[in-house]
């Protein structure tokens, strides 16, 4: 007995009635007696007494309570059962996540999609990796979910000390994850935005040798687009080429069907992440029973006193006393709601089951038919809605869909009229400043553009003034160096005249001309020409040089810009210039761009600096104590 408790104890409070009634009652009872009780013998009437039926009403409801308070004194014991399977988020790292086909970035949607999985995972433990030209854990399996959503935002390729794209480096650390907590099955979900032929092989190869079910969220299109870096710059091949990163779904699909898991192409709605939650929410790993606990839980004994209630409740069969008491002890009736119902009434069902599509088609309330195609992802049909509206909620709800669409300018000005007919709406000032930051960093970047391009075509012009002036100063060498020339045959020719005339007279008073000087002309002539060719020489050595100064300008330009974006790249990884022998330190500090690709913009926060210096750092550990990543294909 010394487990004995009351299971339901607050149905002790209904008592509280009873011990106010039964005095009201008794007094009641004596003062309404019309004959005194020592009046009555004389007359030979008998008093109905009424405390009987007092008495037993109180014992009735006083036994009623205390089973319904729910006595227990014993214990019964249960079987414990604990979900003991994981899964691992993969996620890709590599340059190709800035490219610009999904707006703002891959990167960004990854984030994002990886955030709207993690609520969906209540079962089981979820651990988190990322690759880039090798793979690393940024956190081990926990059941901690917030952990991974601090961690997620922060990710970016800037943090990865080697780039280039190796999924089957990845995948390893995310069965290694598994392998040590001792999962033999398990999922595993990577988003990324494409793998080459190589990559698909070895990452096949790979989990032929296991049995964890790999589902991919494909991040990107099949068009491609350029990719973006962090300070603005367009990446290049070696060959000076714009890369232009492509989704290949060629290659990921071998790999789901291999191992049953699912593909899904990133979509602005979450009909990709719902299909993903559909597989991946309930762990692989079924649940397994527990050996070493087990739970006791007290049994309610109440039902014993079922017997003395009923037994009480004999006593009660009167004429006309047990067919009121049944009344009362009848259920009341179901009210069933009219099926007639209108179109909102219809349109709020669809709404509830999240058929945003069916919403909005039967919604007859603009207010109503805007959210719903808003949450459908139908954001220009929205706009188009909620736009005549005045109230503060839909002037909000127009602010989010102009995000969505990323008309920056537009759902500024509508969160600014929410505002002003609600001041006190929390909401809107704190989308209005998410909404305000993508745009002065979409201003950013257009501004980085523009100056790349103006920058591009001040040296073009640099080039060409340069090159004309040295055309002209060629040209004028050339006519310098003619006339020079035309000048020195001049006066050879005049000199061999006069020598010839003297040569003419001394040989008319000789009368013969001699040997040497016939050799004499010729050696002259000889000379002109010889003097001639050099003329020609120089001037071809002139144009030459010229062009090889020209060449040397445009190196020095180039080594200039080179060396800027050295510096550039090389401004925050000073610190860790030693992680790796073959690592290719990446540019700038990154930048925490936000989007407003999540259905919810009041979810997105600027991120701090500080957990992506711990996430770094924890990177650089590891890859220390790694040996040198393999070279990939590609350093995006």
């Amino acid at each position: 007995m010394a487990d004995f408790t009351f299971l339901h104890p607050v149905w002790f409070f209904a008592l509280l009635p009873l011990l106010a009634v039964l005095p009201w009652l008794y007094k009641k009872q004596n003062s309404t007696k019309l004959i005194a009780p020592h009046l009555a013998k004389h007359f030979g009437i008998k008093p109905k007494s009424q405390n009987k039926l007092w008495q037993g009403l109180t014992l009735t409801w006083f036994i009623a309570v205390i089973a319904l308070a729910g006595p227990s004194w014993q214990k019964s014991p249960l079987p414990a059962y604990s979900l003991s399977g994981a899964r691992v988020l993969v996620m890709d790292m590599s340059r190709s996540m800035y490219a610009t086909d999904i707006k703002p970035n891959r990167l960004n949607q990854a984030r994002f999609k990886a955030l709207d999985l993690l609520p969906g995972w209540r079962e089981g433990s979820t651990g988190l990796v990322t690759y880039a030209a090798d793979g690393y854990v940024v956190s081990p399996l926990t059941q901690d979910s917030s952990t991974l959503a601090n961690l997620i935002p922060h990710l970016s390729p800037e943090l990865l000390p080697v780039q280039g794209s190796n999924a089957a480096l990845g995948i390893q650390e995310a069965i290694t994850l598994l392998k040590q907590a001792g999962h033999a099955v398990g999922d595993i979900v990577l988003i990324t935005d494409g793998l080459s032929e190589k990559e698909s092989q070895q990452t096949l190869a790979l989990l032929k040798k296991h049995q964890f079910r790999l589902s991919i969220l494909a991040v990107g299109t099949q068009q491609g687009a350029p990719i973006q870096l962090a300070d603005g710059r367009i990446l290049t091949d070696n060959r000076g080429k714009t890369v232009i990163d492509k989704v290949d779904l060629d290659t990921l699909l071998p790999l789901v069907r291999e191992t049953g898991g699912t593909l899904q192409l990133s979509q602005g709605n979450n009909r990709d992440v719902d299909a993903l939650l559909a597989l991946t929410a309930k762990p692989q790993q079924q649940a397994n029973q527990s050996q070493d606990q087990s739970l006791n839980e007290h049994v309610n004994n109440g039902f014993w006193l079922l017997l003395p209630l009923c037994a009480l409740a004999l006593f009660g069969f009167r004429r006309g006393m047990m067919f009121g008491l049944a009344f009362l002890l009848l259920p009341p009736a179901p009210a069933n709601a009219s099926p007639w119902q209108t179109k909102d009434q219809q349109g709020y069902s669809h709404y509830q089951a999240q058929d945003y599509a069916a919403a909005a088609e039967q919604f007859d309330s603009p207010a109503w038919k805007g959210a719903s195609q808003y949450k459908n992802g139908d954001y220009d049909a929205a706009i188009s809605t909620l736009s005549p509206l005045e109230d503060a909620k839909s002037r909000y709800n127009l602010g989010n869909a102009y995000a969505q669409s990323g008309k920056y300018e537009q759902a500024l000005k509508a969160y600014d009229e929410a505002l002003a007919k609600q001041p006190d709406f929390e909401q809107a000032k704190k989308n209005r400043g998410v909404v305000e930051q993508l745009q002065k960093q979409q201003q950013q970047q257009q501004q980085q553009q523009q100056q790349q391009q103006q920058q591009q075509n001040g040296n073009n012009s640099d080039q060409q003034n340069q090159q004309n002036q040295q055309n002209q100063q060629n040209q004028q060498n050339q006519q310098n160096q003619q006339n020079q020339q035309n000048q020195q045959n001049q006066q050879n020719q005049q000199n061999q005249q006069n020598a010839g005339n003297n040569d003419q007279q001394q040989q008319d008073k000789n009368g013969e001309q001699s040997p040497n000087q016939s050799q004499s002309q010729q050696s002259q002539q000889q000379r002109q020409n010889q003097g001639q060719d050099q003329s020609q020489d120089q001037q071809q050595g002139q144009s030459q040089q010229a062009k090889s100064d020209q060449k040397s300008e445009q190196g020095n330009d180039s080594a200039e810009r080179q060396a800027k974006a050295a510096k550039a790249t090389n401004k925050d990884d000073g610190e860790d210039k030693d992680a790796i022998a073959e690592g290719e330190q990446q540019e700038g500090t990154p930048q925490d761009s936000l989007s407003a690709s999540n259905p919810i913009l009041k979810k997105l926060e600027q991120i701090p600096d500080d957990t992506s210096g711990l996430i770094r750092a924890q990177i650089i550990l590891q890859a220390r104590q790694k040996d040198a990543p393999p070279e990939t294909e590609n350093t995006w």
